[in-house]
Formats: structure tokens, sequence, C-alpha cells
């Protein structure tokens, strides 16, 4: 029977499946207990002030699907009486779709009991038996958060789950799901109905909420809706069951709210507007503690997401940087067709180095679908010095010159860095493309006075036409070999550094199934010739990120505990980076901290450079609902021999 359960996806025909269906849902959300931290909960902040604590909501929508498990959702009729009509809680949203065939229930967390790569994760028991259906309870064979238990309605012949309950915690998130799923052909394989019950805790915050939707609903508007509508009264005819006593109410206070603000003169709407509320607590506040994402344009042609600008918990620690607290900013403007415009913006600022970062890519695409564009990008990197930099100095110094400048000897020969690049990026298929642009690198003194006063430069530039040959073998599904050539020229924008720099590289990351994978990188780079100022060159392929993301962005590929200075000014290096991920791998089985283990990885990473003949660095890194952690040991060669690294996970999912 389980095989049969297994293989039941497999046998139902979704190529002929309805693409479009319409589903009605609606919302209870209680606030039991608030503090001021609630504002800092990404989209809580409309629920976490004021005098409401109950608020509701209905929506009636459309379902677009590419497969029973990938869709679309497009809002038509939406009634709430949160404030300012925003959404909020949206994590709740994704156990209304569980995709119990799939690997995974809700998007991509909580392994399914219902999928074959899963059943090394669960126990199963078989309980009554009426007939040809059988119910089948199931649970983890260890207490961990991407496991649930519950029980199901099977039918024994076919394998089709006809009915399923489960209870799981993740993410700080406690959901009881309920489920009666639909009856034939595809339908089968998506929920008819489900109802769900939500208990969120957080330092002192307590909310309950009552979720409940209906899907494969007939299309009864009979016309095509632009844009999201706000009718309580269209609402009661697309609604595809009754309320409850106290869900009346709501309604009924919804209606008689929007019937009033329908009869009042614009006039005195404006002035019964408390401008102190609407500027410091919508504006200020919102923009502060909330991620923001706002539609713009005519058409709504463009997007923009912001997130919280003051939030403890966009920080991360490395032993090399210390703490670094980030700012990310995403625009998007599409002009039609394949044509669009995306920008990016990053930064950060290490407490460690006491250094602000930033990066500032920019993308004009012709075609996205064959990957074709334009990128101007420009940013700053760490602050450099190089041994050959106080050699000159020391050749240069005037008997007592040194001795008249004041100044810290500790980075008396240090120089910031500023780079910007234009390159043209065309795909000419799947398996071939192409990069070709120009590079312009800048290296200013941090003490220019001491230069000045020995007669030295003060800034060091590069400028530099690039190339990039790209080969995928099997398309985008597989390896990526790039081979990278850049000459340095002088006297073009006060160039005053040649070099010639060759690099090769090839990443691929091997999908064993959803969630566990294989992370493979290897690179190859040399200086075929280097000018007489070249003190300050950096490969381009091999590089420290100076402004690090979450646990997908960069924990795997790099070295955590080499500093950049000791493969920067090798004339060569050869690396390897291996990263092995998998959910329940090893400190899942550890009793009250293995219940919170959600990922996890083990690092391998190997250099042969100038006076690193050769360094490996290994490590281990778990991720939680809270955190990310990695302790990693090197074999030292002049390097800190072990060191860690974590960074806050807290509602990055939400």
């Amino acid at each position: 029977m389980i095989w049969r359960i297994h293989t039941y996806a497999a046998t139902r025909d979704t190529v002929n499946a309805p693409k479009q269906i319409y589903a009605y849902a609606r919302a209870t959300v209680r606030v039991e207990k608030r503090n001021p931290i609630l504002m800092t909960v990404p989209s809580a902040y409309f629920i976490a002030r004021g005098t409401k604590r109950q608020f509701f909501t209905e929506s009636y929508a459309k379902l677009t699907f590419r497969d029973y498990n990938d869709f679309d959702v497009k809002s038509i009729n939406r009634i709430t009486n949160i404030p300012g009509a925003h959404r909020t809680l949206p994590s709740f949203n994704r156990y209304m779709t569980p995709t119990i065939y799939s690997e995974t229930l809700i998007g991509n967390t909580i392994l399914s009991p219902f999928h074959p790569q899963n059943f090394r994760f669960y126990k199963y028991k078989i309980g009554e038996v009426r007939g040809d259906t059988i119910e089948l309870r199931f649970y983890g064979r260890r207490s961990n958060t991407q496991l649930v238990r519950g029980n199901a309605l099977v039918d024994y012949l076919t394998g089709r789950v006809i009915r399923c309950n489960f209870r799981s915690e993740y993410d700080m998130v406690h959901s009881w799901v309920s489920m009666e799923m639909g009856e034939r052909g595809a339908s089968s394989l998506f929920p008819k109905n489900c109802e769900a019950l939500f208990y969120f805790r957080f330092l002192g915050n307590r909310i309950s909420a009552h979720y409940k939707s209906n899907f494969g609903l007939r299309n009864v508007l009979h016309r095509e809706i632009t844009s999201e509508l706000n009718d309580p009264l269209l609402m009661a005819q697309l609604r595809s069951d009754t309320l409850d006593e106290h869900e009346k109410e709501q309604y009924e206070e919804l209606v008689s709210s929007k019937t009033k603000q329908d009869n009042e003169q614009p006039d005195t709407i404006e002035k019964k507007e408390n401008w102190v509320k609407k500027i410091f607590w919508d504006a200020v506040g919102n923009n502060m503690l909330n991620r923001i994402k706002a539609n713009f344009g005519q058409n709504n042609q463009g997007y923009l997401r912001i997130n919280p600008l003051l939030n403890p918990l966009y920080m991360s620690y490395s032993q090399r940087r210390g703490f670094t607290y980030k700012i990310d900013i995403h625009a998007s403007y599409q002009f039609g067709g394949e044509k669009e415009l995306l920008a990016r913006f990053r930064s950060g600022y290490s407490f460690g180095l006491h250094q602000f970062y930033f990066r500032v890519p920019l993308y004009y695409y012709m075609s996205r679908r064959k990957n074709r564009y334009v990128k101007f990008e420009f940013g700053n990197g760490n602050h450099v010095s190089n041994n050959r930099i106080s050699e000159a100095i020391n050749l240069n110094a005037l008997k007592g010159g040194r001795d008249k400048y004041v100044g810290d000897p500790a980075n008396i020969n240090e120089f910031s860095h500023m780079d910007s690049r234009l390159v043209f990026n065309f795909d000419i298929n799947s398996r071939w493309g192409f990069q070709a642009g120009v590079l312009y690198q800048k290296y200013k003194a941090i003490h220019p006075d001491f230069f000045r006063l020995l007669d030295m430069p003060t800034q060091y530039s590069a400028f530099a036409p690039v190339f990039e040959l790209q080969y995928r073998p099997w398309g985008w599904s597989g390896p990526i070999f790039t081979a990278d050539y850049d000459h340095g020229l002088t006297g073009v924008n006060q160039s005053n550094m040649r070099y010639e720099r060759y690099e090769f590289n090839a990443e691929y990351i091997h999908h064993l199934n959803r969630l566990q994978s294989l992370q493979m990188r290897l690179g190859y780079g040399f200086y075929s010739h280097k000018g007489r100022n070249t003190f300050f060159l950096n490969y381009e392929n091999f590089r420290e990120n100076n402004i690090p993301g979450g646990w997908n962005d960069d924990w795997s590929g790099e070295f955590e505990l080499l500093r950049s200075e000791n493969y920067d000014s090798s004339p060569y290096y050869v690396r390897g980076n291996f990263t092995y991920e998998s959910p329940l791998l090893l400190f899942s089985w550890l009793p009250l901290v293995g219940h919170y283990m959600e990922m996890e990885r083990i690092y391998v990473s190997w250099l042969d450079a100038h006076r690193n003949h050769p360094y490996f660095e290994i490590g281990y890194g778990f991720t939680t609902r809270l955190l990310s952690a990695g302790l990693f040991v090197s074999n030292g060669k002049g390097n800190r021999t072990i060191g860690c690294k974590f960074g806050f996970e807290l509602f990055r999912h939400w």
C-alpha cells in the first residue's frame, strides 16, 4: 500500500489537467498577547499596534497551474479589516495548499510522508480498516521540525489519499492541517478543501489563527478582472459556504465600514485623517520595521522590495569581519516582451574591520529567455595592503622623513578599493555564451599625506578589457565551465597598472533530490605578465564576498579562515571546494537540540598558491529557524586554525 501511495502521482494524467481553477478562502487572526517586538516580525507590523486584536479576511482568487505542485495565485476580490488592507503573516497561507505527493509539503520545507524519497524518515502504522479504505498513521523516526505526524484515509486499491490530517512545528509556526483531496484525475493530487489552525509565539507575543479554503470552484463572475477588487457585497455571492455567527459579525462590520467610506465626501475624509499617525506610523514605522514590497508604473510593470532598515535580525558574524549589518534593496521594471531592467543595492558595515561595503549591479535584459543582457556594476572591497608597498616605502623614504609624519603605523600602507565594470552577455544557445566588456579599478591611499611626503603615488588604477567564454555541456541543468581573460592597459583614465590574467572555473550543483545536493567548484588562475606598479591586483573568480547573505547565498565555495591577501598577491592559484548538503544528517539525531536542525552541511576546501602549499579547510554547518552556524578548521600556514561563522535566519522565509 505504501508503494501505491508513493507511485500514485506518477499514474495520474497531469498533461490534460485544467490549467486554471478558482478558490475561496477566509481567515480569522487573533492577537492574544503582544508587545513592541511584534513590530519586527515581517508583515506583523500592521496588527502589532492599535486597539483592534481580531482581524478577518476573505478572498476569491484564480490559480494558474504549470504542474499540480507549481502554480500562481491571482487575487480577484479581497476584503479585510487589517489596517490599510495589508496582507499579514503570509507564511500561514502556504499551509493551505500542501503538495502531499511532492518531496516537500510546504514550498521547499517539511518532508512529505507520501513521497518515496522520504520513506526512510517516517514510520507507518495501519489503523482502522473499512472495506477498501484504510487509516494510515505516520510519524517521524526522529523528533524534528522537518517532519510531521498525523493520519490519512487511503484507498487501498489505488493508493489515493482521500483525506489527510497532520500537525507540524516549523519556523515558530505550530499548525494543525486537515484536508480533503480531489476525487479523480489530476484534481486528486490537489486539495479540494483545506482547514487549518495556527499558533505563533515569539518573545512574549502570541497569535492564533483559523484558516479555511475551498478549491476547484466555478467562475461565477463571467468577466475578466484586471485588478484586485475590494467589494464585500460581491464576496457574499462568491462565498462557497456559510459563515459562523462570529464571522458574520466581522463581515457585517466590513460592509458597514465600506458603505460609510463610499458615502463620505473626499474633503471630510481628508479632515479626519491624523497626519501625525500617517507620517510617523505608516510611513516611517512601516518602512523601518517591515519588509516593503510594492509595484509601480501604469500597468504595475515595476517592482520594489526593501528589507527592513532597522532590523537586528539582518546581521551575520564571522571571525574575519566580526558582526556585519546588511541592507538589501531589489528593483525591476518590465518594458514589455522580454525586456527588463533589474537593479540591486547591497550594503553592509563590518564592525570588526570598521568598513562600509556596498555593491550595485544593474542589468538591462534585451531577452530574458535567451539570457542576453548588459550589466553595469560598481562597488568597493576590502582595504588592501601589500608587502611590496612596504619595501617601496623603505627604499623611497628619506632619512627622518617618516618621523615627520604622524599616523597609525598599523595601516600606514593600506589602500581603499573601488571597482566598476560594464559587460555585455550574449548566449548563443543553451550551451555556449560569451561576455565582453571593460573593468576599471582604483586604489587610493588611506594616508595620502605620507605618500606625498615620500614623493610616491597616492593612488593606483587599472583599466582592462575583459572577455569570458561560457560552456554548459548539458544546458543550465549541468556543470558550467568558464574561461576568463583580461589585459590591463596604461594611460586610460590615469591607469598605471599593466598585467595579463587568465582564469578558468568549473562549478556544478548536483541535486540528489529536492533537498540533498553535492556542490562542487574547481578553479585555476595565473598572471602571464605583471608590470612594475601592480601592487594590488586581485582575481575575479576567487575573491571574498564582503556582504555575506543567508545560508544559500555564500555558505559554500569560499574559504572562511583564509585572508584574501594570501592569494590576491600570488602569481597563480589552484583551488577546489566541495559541499554536501542534506536535512537530518548528523546532529538531528541529538535529543532536544536535534529537534530544530533543518539542514546540515559538510565542507571540504583546498588551495595551492604562493606560500600556501597546500592549504586545507574543512567545516561543518547547520541551519535552524533562528540562525545558521558553521565551525571550520584549517592546517594553519600563518592563519587561524579554527574559526566560526553564523548568521541570523529568523523570518528569512516569511
